[in-house]
């Protein structure tokens, strides 16, 4: 069954899996490459930039505490909630087309030490996402995996090419009958 749920991805449509939860970062940690041995601890917001006339960087980790459930199979995500009443925070500046990496790191994040010198190490390359100035988010590749259920799942969001971008959020937890999610998810399947 795991082999038939991943089928839809590999082609490019929908999943017919089940989701069941959907989980919201513990973690969200600048990594700035200006500031190498700064450790910022946890924030309540995301920047992923990159300046092409100083190759300076800023990436964000992240960190969920994954639940044991009946999920199976999961995925990353990246929405920007549209909806003008919920008034999300997001800014985006540079030179189209603005796109980020999401990336799987070992788990060993901590907020109070964790910095861009120090970062974990990445174990893989899992999703591309382009984002426009209208707030439209395109999933360009996104890897489906085991859910580590009962563990963490750790990654750094940093940005696929060497274009300036400069990207925030604020991530937030809305529902669907608020717009849905602001900013990066970890969605579970069965």
């Amino acid at each position: 069954m795991r082999t038939l749920a991943l089928l839809p991805a590999f082609f490019g449509i929908p999943s017919f899996a089940t989701l069941i939860n959907t989980q919201f970062p513990h973690l969200l940690i600048p990594l700035v490459s200006t500031s190498p041995d700064t450790a910022f601890g946890t924030q309540k917001d995301a920047t992923v930039s990159y300046s092409s006339s100083t190759g300076a960087q800023q990436w964000t980790a992240i960190s969920f505490d994954v639940p044991n459930n009946a999920a199976t199979i999961c995925r990353l995500n990246f929405k920007v909630n549209t909806d003008p009443s919920m008034g999300a925070p997001f800014e985006l500046n540079g030179t189209a087309p603005f796109a980020i990496n999401i990336s799987r790191i070992k788990p060993t994040l901590n907020a109070q030490t964790t910095t861009w010198n120090n970062r974990p190490a990445t174990i893989d390359y899992y999703d591309t996402y382009t984002i426009s100035q209208d707030k439209q988010v395109t999933e360009i590749n996104s890897k489906w995996f085991d859910c580590p259920k009962g563990m963490v799942a750790q990654f750094i969001i940093h940005p696929a090419s060497q274009r300036d971008l400069d990207l925030y959020w604020f991530e937030l937890a809305y529902g669907a009958d608020e717009g849905g999610p602001h900013g990066v998810v970890l969605e579970m399947h069965a």
